[in-house]
């Protein structure tokens, strides 16, 4: 009987240490220290899935590294989530590679493009910084050049370029990559220590989210 006890006693405070380590991890993503509130934005959650936005650049080099975090995270969390991308405009020389993804998007072509776009310039070193450059590593995907090229100069990319401006603009965006959870809160390489924290503030928000939706 004692013995019986003493396990009892053991597998509860198991329990009970598990639970006071997890509650700091939440904790500790604080406010203006590890993610921000993006002022005058109201949630769009209703009970559903939390919207996450991704604003990326092709040539930013944190954006390469977190891809395959990002990629296992959204694959647990696809019932909770709505996760979309948009190319990050903030800067210049940050127009040409966006409008590459939104060409590749208007080519039925992005799943094919995405992570071969990242290696090429992150791994194989290559300098996709002309619209020539960008036009032969498409053909390389067997895109013909002379539709990269429509599509490039499209109406539908133009639109799209200035939607990617404005947003940018009005998230108060910086660089790449950001992250908006819910419209409302931003997560950025400057706020984190860590790619792996850099998912865990986001994954923190979502739950953040969905508590209050539930809480009310």
């Amino acid at each position: 009987m004692k013995r019986l006890t003493t396990i009892l006693l053991t597998l509860i405070f198991v329990g009970l240490a598990a639970q006071v380590t997890a509650a700091p991890l939440q904790q500790s993503f604080q406010k203006d220290r590890h993610y921000k509130e993006i002022n005058g934005a109201q949630s769009t959650y209703q009970g559903e899935k939390v919207e996450v936005l991704e604003l990326l650049w092709y040539g930013c080099q944190t954006c390469y590294v977190i891809q395959e975090g990002l990629e296992n995270w959204i694959a647990g969390n696809g019932k909770a989530i709505n996760y979309r991308r948009m190319p990050a405009v903030v800067h210049d020389n940050m127009m040409l590679l966006a409008r590459a993804f939104y060409a590749a998007e208007v080519l039925g072509v992005m799943s094919k493009i995405h992570k071969p776009l990242f290696s090429a310039i992150h791994e194989s070193r290559r300098q996709l910084i002309t619209e020539e450059a960008v036009a032969d590593f498409f053909a390389e995907q067997g895109v013909a050049e002379k539709d990269f090229t429509r599509a490039l100069n499209s109406a539908y990319v133009n639109g799209k370029i200035r939607r990617s401006r404005i947003m940018s603009r009005r998230y108060g965006i910086q660089g790449s990559p950001s992250i908006i959870v819910d419209g409302r809160y931003l997560v950025d390489p400057s706020l984190v220590r860590s790619p792996e924290e850099f998912i865990d503030v986001v994954d923190f928000l979502v739950h953040k989210v969905r508590a209050t939706v539930k809480g009310k």
